[in-house]
């Protein structure tokens, strides 16, 4: 019965042993989801930062297109209106 508590013993020890090293990686896993939770919930927030950005960049990168569009109903305005005045002008023999 010696030997068979011996090996008793042994198998014990081994099994704690294992158990500690599993509960230990078990932790380590855990702490890793719950940073890996975090780093999501990061994410979730600086994809709402980029799509604000994106619609301010997009609407920076509308505007000179507006003011071009502007300038030039300005200038065909200015050229309308120079000819219509020539025009009349020469019609009314100024």
């Amino acid at each position: 019965m010696d030997i068979n508590e011996k090996e008793i013993y042994e198998r014990l020890t081994t099994a704690e042993s294992l158990l500690s090293t599993l509960h230990k990686r078990v932790d380590r896993q855990e702490e890793l989801i719950e940073n890996i939770r975090g780093i999501v919930e990061e994410l979730k927030f600086m994809r709402e930062d980029i799509n604000k950005i994106d619609g301010k960049v997009t609407e920076l990168e509308a505007k000179p297109v507006r003011r071009w569009e502007a300038v030039t109903a300005a200038i065909a305005g200015a050229v309308a209106g120079g000819l219509g005045t020539a025009l009349i002008t020469m019609i009314l023999g100024g």
